[in-house]
């Protein structure tokens, strides 16, 4: 499958130091895909693939490429990827609540995710995302968390 996709220009990540989604799981909270039919039809060709960075200008004739080739389609898909967490705080909550959070997912310096399961910088803000198991199972230590600050077992 995976040698399938590269022949067709898919291009492949791997994870940063080849650790695989597993580790974007853990420090991103996404950017990754799990095939479930898409990826057979690209490579059968039923699915045309083609590079953003090859993409000039949309016309009404349809995507004309950088070396002129124009690409009529009925549906363009643009896969652009997402936005991290801090993008949401900030537009959400401001620059000043945002700068308090800091940086969201990935491993802080004691090893544990940051702003994610756990106390933020802003008092009362909790975070939680990822899969649905993933939410499941942090939604647990998040909430205990949270009634121990309520019964007083931990400082506000």
């Amino acid at each position: 499958m995976l040698d399938g996709l590269e022949r067709v220009g898919f291009k492949l990540d791997f994870g940063e130091d080849n650790t695989g989604w597993q580790f974007k799981y853990l420090t991103r909270g996404g950017g990754y895909y799990f095939n479930v039919g898409c990826s057979d039809l690209i490579v059968k060709g039923d699915i045309a693939l083609k590079q953003f960075a090859d993409l000039d200008t949309f016309t009404a004739a349809g995507a004309e490429m950088k070396d002129g080739e124009t690409i009529a389609a009925d549906l363009v898909v643009l896969a652009t990827g997402y936005k991290r967490q801090e993008e949401l705080v900030r537009k959400l909550f401001g620059e000043t609540v945002a700068a308090r959070v800091g940086t969201i997912w990935g491993f802080g310096e004691a090893q544990e995710l940051r702003n994610m399961y756990t106390r933020t910088g802003q008092r009362g803000l909790w975070l939680i995302a990822g899969g649905l198991a993933q939410c499941r199972i942090g939604s647990k230590h998040l909430a205990l968390q949270i009634k121990a600050i309520e019964e007083g077992l931990l400082p506000r």
